[in-house]
């Protein structure tokens, strides 16, 4: 039981019970491991109330050093797995939410076979949040868009068409392709990543300023409400495949033919376990074998 983790994680979910479940522990074990850190430490972190537990405020700066404190031991831990080279340990992989529905239970399945005893720590979020993760050594593999890992070492995966998604009814529709130049007087949602990397690029080339009202961080959401006909946007290709059946859209292909390139990436600023080496080799080699790259 690390009680750094324990600390970490109540303090995310503002409860003893949800962190015993996130962490298959008994609710008592963990309200002992907090009660004997509080002790320790000669004053208490958390304030009991009726719904759970809140983070004292003067206690901030405690969680802080216990954050940096449990990345030291996950490092230790990662450093002794590469030096032992042994087939255990943990891989950090950040990723899109498309590649995680499309591949990643398979890939892992297929993993896990050969190599039981190494576990995995996935974080799904969209190209900031993985940049952000990657460049704090957070975690140890990205799979996410070229754009927004220039930094960083990586190699290219999957190319990925842009589609213009529009509700059924819309006049576009009746074009086989649209140009970008179609969407300069159109009802634009923003979506995802908004007008950052790709998309921006492709609108800013173009000159193109569409009008919006509506900014949407989820995705799902928005082709929703482009179904409810509210206006078009812009998805790649590989995210609109990964959930043929949430919306019932008309999808189209642009005229300019615009594309991003899925990659993977990792920094090597920071220390990469064998584990990690291990998956990142096995995840070209199952793409491969499944023809995919």
């Amino acid at each position: 039981m690390n009680k750094y983790d324990i600390i970490l994680d109540v303090c995310k979910t503002g409860s003893f019970s949800k962190t015993a479940l996130n962490l298959n522990y008994s609710q008592s074990a963990i309200s002992q491991a907090i009660k004997s850190f509080e002790e320790e430490m000669g004053f208490p972190i958390f304030k009991r109330t009726n719904t759970g537990v809140v983070l004292i405020p003067a206690a901030q700066d405690v969680i802080d050093s216990i954050g940096v404190i449990s990345q030291e031991q996950d490092k230790l831990k990662r450093i002794s797995d590469a030096l032992t080279k042994s087939e255990t340990g943990l891989v950090r992989l950040g990723l899109f939410f498309s590649f995680s529905i499309a591949y990643l239970p398979q890939m892992i399945k297929a993993f896990k076979q050969r190599y039981p005893q190494i576990d995995f720590k996935i974080f799904i979020g969209n190209q900031k949040e993985i940049f952000q993760l990657l460049s704090q050594g957070s975690i140890d593999i990205a799979i996410t868009s070229e754009q927004s890992v220039l930094d960083f070492s990586y190699e290219r995966i999957i190319k990925d068409e842009f589609m213009v998604v529009l509700p059924l009814e819309h006049p576009l529709t009746s074009k086989p392709a649209v140009s970008i130049y179609d969407l300069k007087n159109t009802q634009y949602i923003l979506s995802g990543e908004k007008f950052a990397y790709e998309i921006g690029a492709i609108f800013k080339s173009a000159e193109v300023e569409p009008a919006h009202f509506l900014e949407l961080y989820d995705e799902m959401v928005a082709l929703k409400f482009i179904e409810s006909g509210f206006g078009v946007s812009v998805f790649s290709h590989f995210f609109l495949s990964s959930i043929p059946n949430h919306a019932k859209v008309a999808i189209r292909p642009f005229k300019e033919r615009y594309y991003r390139h899925l990659v993977l990436a990792t920094n090597n600023a920071h220390f990469i376990s064998a584990s990690s080496q291990l998956f990142l080799a096995f995840i070209k080699k199952w793409l491969i074998e499944n023809n995919i790259l």
